[in-house]
């Protein structure tokens, strides 16, 4: 499995795990909006509303990864 987390004021330390296998087919966009959607989905089924309607707000970017790291990391700063 690799971890994909969030690197942002407000949302760091948001994870979400996905198998090497799967990743392995996805691009770095299709990251972003995976890892996003899940975010959506986890806040609305927590009624966090708020939290929830800021995710299209992040600009997510990862800047470099290795299929094999342990953790991968989206960010929303530099």
């Amino acid at each position: 499995m690799t971890i994909l987390q969030i690197s942002a004021k407000t949302y760091w330390g948001f994870r979400v795990d996905i198998s090497k296998e799967d990743i392995s087919f996805l691009t770095i966009d299709e990251i972003i909006l995976h890892v996003k959607n899940q975010m959506k989905s986890f806040f609305k089924l927590h009624n966090l509303l708020e939290l929830k309607e800021g995710v299209d707000n992040l600009n997510l970017h990862i800047h470099n990864y290795d299929i094999q790291d342990p953790v991968i990391y989206l960010c929303d700063h530099c």
